[in-house]
């Protein structure tokens, strides 16, 4: 698509202009070269044709001027022509050629022994007149000769040639302006391939750029790669050392659990219990951090998940696990649906959206996604109590629990919410119009087919 900031509208419209300006001023060149040519050929002309009226003049036994024969250029005798001839002789009528009728030259360059020419008014309009004087054979006043062209007859060469020109500069500017266009698409073909390779890095297709680009590239794809090794090492070495820090923090919070026990057995069971309350919250912010780091960021550049294959995975595993209670699960999800998300960290947030409508549903669990402008939604429904609209936001705390009778350590929800937050995407939790509590997945898409509802898994 061109638009004013692309590079290719900037190459095409560079050699639009470049093409423009040399076909003009080459027209302009070719045609003034021509024109002096052209000129310089009807003068040479008329100068030949003047040596020829010298040599055929006479004068007969009056002393009139004559000609033994007519000059060798049948258009000296043709009315309207435009190629004139006469000869002067003071004190004798003036000799002149049929083409002049009634009119006659100015004679102005025919006073001196020496050629001259020049463009003066003619007859019918300018003409180029040249002459010369010439001494009689039988002595007395010399003769003077004139020749002359209109102008118009190199007008109309010119002007024939101009547009015989135009045509051909234009098939010629037309041919390079396509040349233009097909260099520039054979040009930024690479950048194109980049582009193109960026794109699979981004949907997890590669890893890296490949390096066989063309010179001018290899530098910005060598940095692009080098950037990603550091990412990649940079986050590989943010969770050793969130491990680390989380196996440093275990032994010490076991310890002072033991070290609770041993109060509670002496009577202190206040402290001991404080204790154990305070090493819970700091076990629990632990364990949020290390899920979290263990499961996002697994993937730096592209995220590809195929939501419909993990939902039925989940489904199935739920199904074994909470056999006992005969739930009822229906997934409505299109074939194609998929979300710009890591496989394993969209795992993770699926299953505690659904172990979470399990634990609380009556008898029905649905999980559908659909495709919308900026993304895909997903929402898992339930038939359950639900959730009162004051305590959707404490549910997202670490460690909040509703019911301290339900299993779970109170990361689910939390976890799941940064999750998504760091794709692009959120969670969110309402009613449910059929009542019970929905959850809603927001995600960016990962770029995948649109597929109608009638494509869907069931």
């Amino acid at each position: 698509m061109l638009t004013l900031k692309s590079l290719r509208f900037r190459f095409l419209f560079a050699a639009f202009l470049w093409v423009s300006v040399a076909t003009l001023t080459a027209g302009f060149v070719i045609s003034g070269l021509y024109r002096t040519h052209l000129t310089q050929t009807f003068s040479d002309e008329l100068d030949i044709h003047l040596i020829e009226l010298v040599r055929l003049a006479d004068t007969d036994a009056d002393g009139r001027p004559m000609l033994d024969r007519p000059l060798s250029d049948p258009r000296f005798q043709e009315v309207g022509s435009g190629f004139y001839w006469q000869i002067e002789r003071d004190g004798h009528e003036t000799v002149k050629s049929a083409a002049l009728g009634d009119k006659r030259l100015d004679g102005r360059f025919a006073r001196g022994l020496q050629e001259k020419m020049g463009w003066i008014d003619g007859p019918h309009g300018e003409v180029m007149e040249c002459g010369i004087s010439a001494p009689s054979r039988i002595g007395g006043p010399p003769l003077r000769f004139s020749i002359a062209a209109e102008r118009r007859l190199l007008e109309e060469i010119v002007g024939s040639f101009n547009r015989d020109l135009a045509i051909s500069l234009s098939v010629f500017a037309a041919l390079m302006l396509v040349g233009a266009t097909l260099q520039t698409q054979y040009g930024l073909r690479p950048a194109q391939r980049i582009a193109d390779n960026i794109e699979a890095l981004r949907l997890g297709n590669a890893e890296r750029l490949p390096s066989d680009v063309p010179e001018e590239f290899s530098t910005i794809v060598s940095r692009l790669n080098t950037l990603l090794d550091a990412q990649a090492a940079l986050v590989q070495r943010a969770r050793v050392e969130a491990g680390n820090l989380a196996h440093g923090m275990r032994t010490p919070l076991a310890l002072i659990g033991d070290e609770a026990e041993q109060l509670a057995r002496r009577g202190e069971i206040s402290t001991a219990k404080f204790i154990q309350t305070q090493c819970r919250k700091i076990s629990r912010q632990v364990d949020y951090h290390m899920m979290r780091a263990s499961a996002a960021g697994s993937r730096l550049t592209g995220y590809v998940a195929k939501v419909p294959a993990l939902a039925q995975q989940i489904v199935t595993a739920m199904q074994r696990l909470h056999s006992d209670r005969r739930l009822t699960f229906m997934v409505d999800i299109p074939s194609a649906t998929t979300a710009n998300c890591d496989k394993g960290d969209l795992s993770e947030i699926l299953s505690n959206l659904i172990d979470n409508a399990c634990k609380w549903a009556a008898h029905t669990i649905a999980i559908s996604a659909r495709h919308i402008d900026d993304g895909v939604v997903i929402d898992v429904v339930d038939d359950g109590p639900g959730i009162a609209g004051e305590m959707r936001a404490k549910v997202f705390d670490v460690g909040a629990r509703l019911d301290e009778s339900k299993a779970g350590r109170g990361l689910g929800l939390a976890i799941s919410r940064d999750l998504a937050r760091l794709y692009g995407g959120d969670l969110e939790l309402k009613d449910s119009p059929t009542g019970g509590l929905l959850a809603r997945l927001h995600l960016p898409d990962a770029g995948g087919a649109r597929a109608h509802h009638g494509d869907a898994v069931k």
